[in-house]
């Protein structure tokens, strides 16, 4: 009996030991540096900015890209569209090209901010451009301005349509050349889209001249190639 009570108390004796020692250490953490934490606040500082924009941007996305919203991180456009890849030569945009053909390209800010989408595609003929107008007009409502766009060096002359809200707007170009209608659809804050009409010195449409519709001589700017679509 003397040596049964002698292991019982070595036993008690062990686990208090084993109690008593200091629990296994966590693996070490990836130390975070200054950059990463200027990049945080850099992050925080644009998805505050636009804030507002994600809350109203979900509603204005085309049919298909519903889930998206402007602010929201690349990492989270990647998931949600996972064809979007680099765009050549453009280090803060990435795009993907459609089933049906149509382009879309997303801009972003260097912390990684989604700021702008734009949906690039192409009428078949000039005459799809009244349906297209009435589909999109169903969609968004009555526009809030018409503008035309001169022609420069860097750009062919367009003819925009805007449908301005508070913090999210939609924006129409329209590019007429050679019986040919390229379309782009942009879904931008309403200051970005009131700067671009400002940088293309866009002027707005009266009434008288509604129907003299800008045509394109020559293609100038960079071009991309689509497939004609009907959205």
């Amino acid at each position: 009996m003397y040596a049964l009570g002698a292991a019982a108390v070595a036993a008690v004796v062990w686990a208090a030991v084993r109690l008593r020692e200091a629990p296994p250490s966590p693996p070490p953490s990836t130390p975070v540096t200054p950059e990463d934490r200027a990049r945080e606040r850099a992050r925080e500082r644009a998805r505050g900015a636009l804030q507002g924009v994600a809350n109203r941007s979900h509603a204005l996305m085309p049919p298909g890209f519903e889930a998206l919203w402007l602010a929201m991180p690349v990492e989270d456009l990647r998931r949600l569209r996972p064809r979007a890849s680099p765009a050549q030569g453009m280090d803060t945009h990435l795009e993907e090209t459609t089933e049906e053909g149509a382009r879309v390209v997303y801009l972003t800010t260097p912390p990684g901010i989604v700021t702008q989408v734009q949906f690039l595609s192409r009428l078949t003929s000039t005459e799809e451009l009244l349906p297209h107008f009435q589909a999109l007009r169903a969609r968004y409502g009555e526009p809030t301005g018409f503008w035309d766009c001169p022609e420069a060096p860097d750009r062919s002359p367009v003819r925009r349509i805007t449908w301005r809200r508070e913090h999210a707007s939609v924006m129409e170009a329209i590019l007429v050349y050679a019986g040919r209608v390229s379309v782009t659809l942009v879904v931008a804050a309403t200051g970005d889209v009131a700067s671009a009409l400002a940088r293309s010195q866009c002027r707005p449409v009266t009434r008288q001249s509604l129907d003299a519709w800008p045509v394109a001589q020559e293609l100038r700017g960079r071009q991309t190639p689509l497939t004609p679509t009907m959205r």
